[in-house]
């Protein structure tokens, strides 16, 4: 036997036409030739690209310090797979909100996948029948798989780049950025899929034309429309037609191929949304990432890649650059300089020029030396990082789940802990919490003047109570606030409950300080109240304030407290559910229910509010556009209660906006930062002498027939 016979013979083997399979023909007018066959092996070149790029960025994530609030893995996977499907294959979280993007992602999620896995299985199906001599259990259903193909693959990418170019180059909404990378990538799919349907027509006209291939109407619709286009071309004309176009379409898959490798970033979503909504954090919404043993950290806060955790340099990578999180951020709406999209984008940034010079110290055993761009002055900048009102709506809309929010308040920890830069109204609000024990500079009052005329009891006076009504700073130190406390002290009389306050013994919960960077002081203020809580025993606890609520339910627990907390429209709404409680009187007022973020978003109580009023004889409840999970801050949040807006619109104005373009005469609240921020809002419409503010619980009073206080 000649030596080149093994050589001949393999090369005949692969040149030679396949057996026939059900459907189309493989490779029809291009033969076997090598790059023919390759063409699907290039296909793996894929996952290896893409591979490659996740494992570059996951160099980089693993800059970043360990994540210890991952919890066990059975519940999480559990919950993953729930988000996944609900999210990612049904995308619910982005029809919800936006049908047009939301389809038009849809169409393009699925149908990318469809013709991953029909590109896959093709392959698979040839290779083990040519080569290996037996059909896979899809072979006899290529026809079938062949309209799925079709339909399902390529008409949803099409249909899909067609709303995605309707909506990024004629309707153009405002977070929309484009850059040239996204027409590149528009463009290569748009082209890579024409080609793909043409070429299918070319070889349904061709097949056509030899009296073969009667299913080609019924197996590819699509491609049998593109075939229309060339009914009556002769035979060899569509041959050389169809050559050059298959090697085109092949051309273009490899530059795809080529783009995702060497622009990973623009694709990244696509694999690192389900790893960052598999990693989700299991803390409660409204916790904030704690910062440990203040004492054992060599640094505070962040203002380097190693200083956040591996899963928040996850969260930059995540990000779709979508911009649903800067369309619901109030900062943003308002004229602010923040934009959650961009600041997350500018991390990434920062991800992507810090990463490699802190592997390239960490390989050569040198400490890396410090960066000639800061993150937050040069990348990010100082006035967004102040801008966020942690309402936790760009959290609510992002569709890969990022956790904005610790990112911004880790960014202000460095600015407070380490550098003691901040706005002055900031800084004031932190020195009254320091020497007051309460954010307000100039109270009008004393922790117990709202006490006056009544008969509550502090529990250092009687410590057999049922619960402690926690009053909170502003209900009690703002005069205008303080009927609040006095109407739930009426009813929690009426309805039998025994209750005492901690009167001068309270103190603020620290949440103020705690969002605005000062960890230190939000420990020392909160070590101090769960010691008291401790010394009378306190069980259960009923606030007053969100704020109040979130501290001491989502963030104590981190300091070792285990206290009951509950909203006062949880606690009042049961009253009223068992009868304790009997709103009989009407009231006849017209209300528009504010939901408060921090009662809202963050702790997800929507449903008592809405139920306390509906209970009250004579009051119409009714609803802004912006409501629930999808409500609007009344700019109070994260200090700036105390603290001067930045520049634009006042948000507190935008909110009293959307309240007048309501039925509504009355806004009502349950939230002190609230009830402030919308008396000032009304007074600045001019409106003061028809509409008006009240917290549910003076309504209730109102309708249950006693005087606050009594």
């Amino acid at each position: 036997m000649s030596p080149t016979q093994p050589i001949l013979t393999l090369a005949s083997s692969l040149l030679a036409k396949a057996p026939d399979m059900p459907g189309r023909e493989d490779f029809w007018n291009i033969g076997y030739p090598l790059f023919g066959v390759a063409a699907y092996l290039f296909f793996l070149i894929l996952p290896m690209a893409i591979g490659l790029a996740i494992y570059k960025r996951y160099r980089i994530w693993r800059l970043g310090r360990p994540m210890p609030d991952l919890g066990p893995w059975g519940p999480r996977i559990k919950r993953a797979i729930g988000l996944l499907s609900r999210d990612v294959l049904a995308h619910h979280r982005f029809i919800k909100r936006e049908v047009y993007p939301g389809i038009m992602h849809f169409f393009l999620f699925w149908g990318l996948t469809v013709l991953l896995i029909a590109t896959t299985v093709s392959g698979l199906e040839f290779w083990s029948h040519k080569y290996l001599s037996f059909n896979l259990p899809t072979t006899p259903f290529r026809v079938q798989a062949d309209f799925l193909w079709d339909v399902f693959g390529g008409g949803f990418v099409l249909a899909g780049l067609a709303m995605a170019a309707i909506r990024r180059y004629f309707i153009r909404p405002k977070r929309l950025t484009t850059f040239a990378d996204d027409t590149v990538f528009l463009g290569l799919l748009a082209i890579l899929v024409l080609t793909g349907f043409t070429v299918e027509g070319l070889r349904i006209a061709g097949s056509l034309a030899e009296g073969s291939m009667d299913w080609a109407e019924r197996a590819a619709p699509i491609g049998w429309l593109f075939s229309r286009a060339f009914t009556g071309m002769d035979r060899h004309a569509i041959g050389i037609a169809h050559a050059i176009l298959w090697w085109t379409h092949i051309y273009f898959f490899m530059t795809i191929l080529v783009y995702v490798a060497t622009r990973f970033s623009k694709i990244s979503h696509i694999f690192l949304s389900p790893a960052n909504i598999l990693l989700r954090s299991d803390r409660p919404l409204g916790a904030l990432r704690p910062m440990g043993d203040l004492e054992k950290l060599e640094r505070f806060g962040a203002s380097d890649l190693p200083d956040f955790t591996w899963k928040q340099l996850l969260d930059f990578d995540a990000c779709t650059n979508c911009g649903r999180c800067q369309d619901n951020c109030p900062a943003y709406l308002s004229g602010k300089e923040l934009s959650p999209r961009k600041l997350i984008q500018d991390l990434r940034a920062y991800s992507s020029y810090r990463g490699p010079q802190l592997l390239a110290a960490r390989a050569a055993g040198q400490e890396a030396p410090p960066p000639d761009k800061a993150m937050i002055a040069d990348f990010v900048g100082t006035t967004p990082v102040w801008d966020c009102v942690t309402c936790r709506a760009c959290m609510e809309a992002c569709p890969v789940y990022i956790e904005h929010i610790d990112s911004i308040v880790d960014m202000r920890r460095h600015l407070v802990m380490e550098q003691a830069a901040m706005p002055e109204g900031a800084q004031g609000v932190l020195e009254s919490m320091e020497r007051r024990g309460h954010p307000w500079r100039g109270a009008q009052a004393t922790r117990t003047d709202w006490m006056d005329g009544t008969d509550v009891k502090t529990l250092a006076d009687d410590a057999d109570v049922e619960v402690l009504l926690w009053v909170g700073c502003t209900p009690a130190l703002n005069v205008q606030n303080q009927r609040v406390p006095r109407a739930m002290a009426s009813l929690l009389k009426v309805a039998g409950v025994k209750f005492g306050v901690l009167g001068n013994e309270e103190t603020c919960t620290g949440d103020p300080a705690r969002r605005l960077g000062n960890e230190l002081l939000f420990q020392m203020m909160a070590q101090q109240n769960i010691q008291t809580f401790k010394s009378y025993n306190v069980k259960k606890v009923i606030t007053l304030c969100p704020h109040c609520f979130n501290a001491i339910k989502n963030d104590y627990p981190q300091l070792g407290s285990n206290v009951e907390v509950v909203h006062y429209t949880e606690f009042v709404d049961q009253l009223i559910k068992e009868g304790r409680l009997k709103p009989v009187k009407s009231v006849n007022i017209e209300m528009t229910y504010h939901d408060s973020c921090y009662l809202g978003r963050h702790n997800r109580v929507f449903d008592a509010p809405r139920s306390i009023a509906r209970a009250i004889p004579g009051l119409t409840l009714h609803e802004m556009d912006r409501r629930r999970e999808h409500g609007f801050c009344c700019g109070a949040g994260a200090g700036h209660m105390w603290m001067e807006d930045s520049g634009g619109q006042r948000i507190n104005h935008m909110r009293t906006d959307q309240f007048l373009e309501t039925k509504g005469n009355t806004l009502g609240v349950s939230c002190p930062f609230c009830l402030q921020m919308f008396q000032e809002g009304i007074a600045s419409k001019g409106v003061a002498e028809t509409k008006q503010t009240k917290d549910l619980l003076e309504v209730v009073v109102e309708s249950v027939g006693v005087e606050p206080g009594t």
